[in-house]
């Protein structure tokens, strides 16, 4: 992660196997009153730049931004570069991967293969204990608005805020970008709406949809769900090769106007309903 611009601070905060660190940037409101809050899960790249920025943006329109950094207790992922785990992440499921490594210098050959083996052994155990304890942070702080809390996460991050929601964790919302789809007879522990943002040529995610819909309404619960054409896993990522600006843009504007309706804050007025159109249709 690169270095902290004005009104980024890194924090920590307990976690049930150890100090978890994190980032937080809060708006221009603080310390006059609570305010909402939105917790952030980042992608398998990590808590990158890219994160941080995301922060920044959420704390722009008027919310208290809360990433933790879900690698904390991984030893190995500290040995490398946020570019060379971009990088090797990249790679691990390209067709011509074995091909492109071999064209590389032998120490950077070394490295990718490095991080192949770390994302594909990864010890995700402390994952979603940590989530939990993240939102369970922000609950008790004093600076966060009661039953103010949102939680949007991507890919990894995403699946983290689905299996949040079937655990039964008190938010107000969550917003899921290509994210893993939580246990589909878990749904009717499921405590706030969802909104689901899907690639269209995301082959391990997307296909599930409809699926996913299905069992969201027969449990009587909440899921807004749109399938971006056109686009790949990692669309909302300006730093990866899949992505997508206007899919970036409106599903930016959408989030925005989902928890500016749930927990108020936010720039965006809201609306009733998130629907689907602008190119982009709803799944199901």
């Amino acid at each position: 992660m690169t270095a902290a611009s004005a009104g980024v601070e890194r924090t920590s905060f307990r976690g049930p196997h150890g100090p978890v660190e994190a980032v937080q940037v809060r708006p221009s409101s603080a310390g006059r009153a609570p305010a909402p809050a939105v917790l952030i899960l980042h992608e398998g790249l990590g808590l990158t730049a890219h994160t941080v920025e995301l922060a920044r943006r959420f704390a722009q329109e008027g919310y208290l931004a809360f990433a933790p950094d879900l690698y904390s207790h991984d030893a190995v992922h500290r040995t490398f570069t946020e570019a060379e785990v971009a990088r090797g992440v990249g790679l691990l499921r390209a067709p011509d991967r074995d091909e492109v490594v071999a064209r590389l210098p032998a120490g950077e050959q070394e490295r990718l293969k490095a991080v192949f083996a770390w994302f594909s052994d990864r010890d995700t155990s402390t994952y979603l204990p940590d989530a939990r304890a993240a939102a369970a942070h922000l609950a008790g702080r004093f600076d966060v608005r009661p039953g103010g809390i949102a939680a949007v996460g991507f890919s990894l991050g995403g699946g983290l805020v689905g299996q949040l929601a079937v655990a039964g964790v008190e938010l107000a919302a969550g917003a899921v970008f290509y994210g893993q789809a939580p246990p589909l007879d878990q749904v009717t522990s499921v405590r706030f709406p969802l909104q689901v943002h899907y690639a269209e040529e995301d082959p391990a995610i997307t296909p599930k949809a409809r699926a996913v819909q299905e069992a969201f309404r027969a449990a009587g619960r909440e899921l807004i769900s749109f399938v971006y054409p056109g686009t790949r896993h990692g669309f909302f990522n300006e730093t990866r090769p899949a992505y997508h600006a206007d899919a970036a843009g409106l599903s930016w504007r959408r989030t925005r106007e989902f928890f500016a309706e749930r927990i108020g804050g936010g720039a965006a007025q809201p609306r009733p309903h998130a629907v689907a159109g602008e190119g982009v249709r709803a799944a199901g």
